[in-house]
C-alpha cells in the first residue's frame, strides 16, 4: 500500500469509482482539477492500483479534510484509516475537521474509533433564488454582533471555518455579515458566500437570531443569489435552530467532526 500526491494520470481511475458515491453521484468530478492544482490531493495505491483518494486543506492552525472515497471493492480493509493516518503526518500541530452525513454510520465509526468527536450538528435547507422585500443589510460595527453569533464555525464552500474575532472582522471587511434589526436592536445575524468550487451555488453558512429576523436574512440572500444569477441556495443551519417554513427544501444533517492533534 502507498499513499502519494494525486496525479492527472490518476484522474479517470478515481472518478471511475466515485460516480456513484451518492444516489446523485459524486462531486469529486466537479473539484478534481482546483484540488490537484491548489495541491493536499492524495491517492491511496494497492498492488498498483488506485483505489483511494482524499484532498486536505491546511491553514495556520487548522485543517479540512474531505472528499475521502475508497473503491467499493477495497472498503473494509483499513484503507479509510490509512488515510487519515497519512493526513495527520501531513498536517501536524492542529485542530482537524471534517464533515459527514448523520447517516453515513461506517464512515460515523471510523473517524470516531481514531479519536474524532462530533462538534456540531448542522442541517442542510435548500430554496430558489427570487425577488424578496427585504430590511436586513451588511453590518457596519463588531458591536452589532454581540451576543447574536451563536456558533464556533461557519461554512464556506462545504468547509467549516473558525469563527474568531479575526475571521469575523475578516467577514465584515468582505461585507459577508448580514443582520437583521428593529428599533435599532439586531435580531438576527447571517453569513454569505460563494462557493469556490461550485460558483452557480450561493451559501448561507451561518444564521441565528429570532424567527423573524432569520426570515428576514433569508430574504436578503434570496435578493442577493438572484442578483448574481445563481441557480439555488444551501443554507446551513446548527442543528438547534429550527426552521420550518414552505420554501425551504429540509436536506440532510451533518456532523462536524473535531480532533486535536496536540
Amino acid at each position: 500500500m502507498q499513499i502519494r500526491g494525486a496525479q492527472e494520470s490518476d484522474k479517470d481511475t478515481v472518478l471511475g469509482f466515485c460516480k456513484d458515491t451518492f444516489s446523485w453521484g459524486d462531486y469529486i468530478v466537479d473539484v478534481w482539477d482546483k484540488w490537484k492544482s491548489k495541491g493536499g490531493l492524495y491517492v491511496l495505491e494497492e498492488d498498483d492500483l488506485v483505489v483511494g483518494v482524499y484532498h486536505v486543506t491546511s491553514l495556520e492552525k487548522e485543517a479540512w479534510i474531505e472528499g475521502m472515497r475508497v473503491h467499493p471493492k477495497h472498503r473494509k480493509k483499513g484503507l479509510g484509516t490509512s488515510m487519515l493516518t497519512h493526513a495527520e503526518s501531513v498536517i501536524q500541530n492542529k485542530v482537524i475537521r471534517l464533515i459527514i452525513e448523520s447517516e453515513n454510520y461506517p464512515s460515523i465509526r471510523l473517524v470516531k474509533s481514531v479519536g474524532y468527536d462530533i462538534e456540531e450538528k448542522w442541517r442542510l435547507y435548500t430554496m430558489v433564488p427570487q425577488r424578496q422585500e427585504s430590511s436586513a443589510e451588511i453590518v457596519t460595527s463588531p458591536s452589532q454582533l454581540d451576543h447574536i453569533i451563536t456558533s464556533s464555525t461557519y461554512a464556506d464552500s462545504w468547509k467549516w471555518l473558525p469563527l474568531d474575532k479575526e475571521e469575523t472582522d475578516h467577514l465584515m471587511e468582505q461585507k459577508r455579515i448580514i443582520i437583521s434589526t428593529k428599533s435599532e436592536k439586531v435580531l438576527a445575524a447571517g453569513i454569505w458566500n460563494r462557493s469556490n468550487d461550485f460558483p452557480q451555488i450561493f451559501q448561507l453558512g451561518f444564521v441565528s437570531g429570532t424567527k423573524d429576523g432569520i426570515l428576514d436574512i433569508l430574504r436578503y440572500v434570496q435578493n442577493k443569489a438572484h442578483d448574481l444569477n445563481c441557480e439555488r441556495i444551501q443554507v446551513f443551519v446548527q442543528e438547534k435552530i429550527s426552521l420550518e417554513e414552505d420554501f425551504l427544501d429540509k436536506k440532510s444533517l451533518f456532523y462536524l467532526m473535531k480532533k486535536k492533534l496536540y
